[in-house]
């Protein structure tokens, strides 16, 4: 989450949740493990924003944040960083926000946990700050312990990306994943996290014509589960090897 897009526009997704892809930052703790805060959170942010945040088994987590958009999620950017877990604290000092503009910040985070059931702190970018309140989810039977199923992502897939475009996507049952949006085409893959846990980990290369990261390629994490209204929601987000950028794609079916 940006303090300045959270402060000025509003929310934090912390994903999602976060989570990750690549190296991860886990520590030992007194009373509790490193593992102990994964999950997905959803909540709120003090400048009237909405997170979604993944915290994985490594602790790398990704932040996703927005608004409520037609019983669903909408993103308007993502944080992404390493933590670690300290007698119930979870604080990351080398998160990376992403704006949908490509402006990439950097900042630093402090949250209180109960595994699984709260995450709440603050999210500090440069002079500006923010609060945030997390709970599991609630309005979905989504189970972060239960493995990711293929199923319920294969086929096709209309999503936004951060800049609004419509983005097509097709996911097929071993997970080879090829999407367009406009000029632009890009492929990889989309497998369920080795870890067991309802997260997929997600590969993209973009082609070299009409892309935003154009010959690019970027590694992280995508979460689906179900909603309130009967529909699926799909969120995914990853950066370069280097974080100097990323890319986020999102909706409903």
């Amino acid at each position: 989450m940006s303090t300045q897009k959270l402060i000025t526009a509003g929310a934090t997704f912390l994903s999602i949740l976060l989570a990750g892809c690549g190296g991860g930052g886990s520590s030992s703790a007194t009373k509790v493990t490193a593992s102990d805060a994964q999950g997905v959170y959803e909540g709120t942010v003090s400048n009237g924003r909405e997170h979604n945040t993944l915290i994985l088994e490594n602790n790398q987590f990704y932040t996703m944040y927005g608004n409520a958009v037609s019983g669903g999620f909408g993103v308007a950017g993502f944080i992404q960083g390493n933590g670690k877990t300290n007698n119930g604290n979870f604080s990351s000092t080398d998160l990376k926000d992403f704006f949908a503009n490509g402006t990439v910040t950097s900042g630093s985070l402090s949250a209180a946990y109960v595994p699984k059931t709260s995450f709440n702190g603050t999210l500090t970018q440069g002079s500006s700050t923010v609060t945030f309140t997390g709970t599991a989810l609630k309005n979905s039977p989504y189970n972060y312990d239960t493995a990711a199923n293929p199923a319920n992502i294969s086929g096709a897939w209309l999503l936004s990306d951060l800049q609004g475009a419509t983005v097509a996507v097709s996911i097929s049952s071993s997970g080879a994943l090829v999407g367009s949006s406009g000029g632009c085409a890009f492929n990889g893959t989309i497998n369920p996290r080795a870890s067991g846990k309802n997260v997929f980990d997600v590969a993209l290369t973009f082609g070299a014509i009409s892309c935003r990261l154009a010959g690019q390629s970027a590694n992280g994490i995508a979460i689906e589960y179900p909603l309130a209204n009967g529909k699926r929601q799909l969120l995914i987000a990853g950066t370069d090897t280097a974080r100097a950028n990323g890319t986020a794609f999102f909706g409903m079916r």
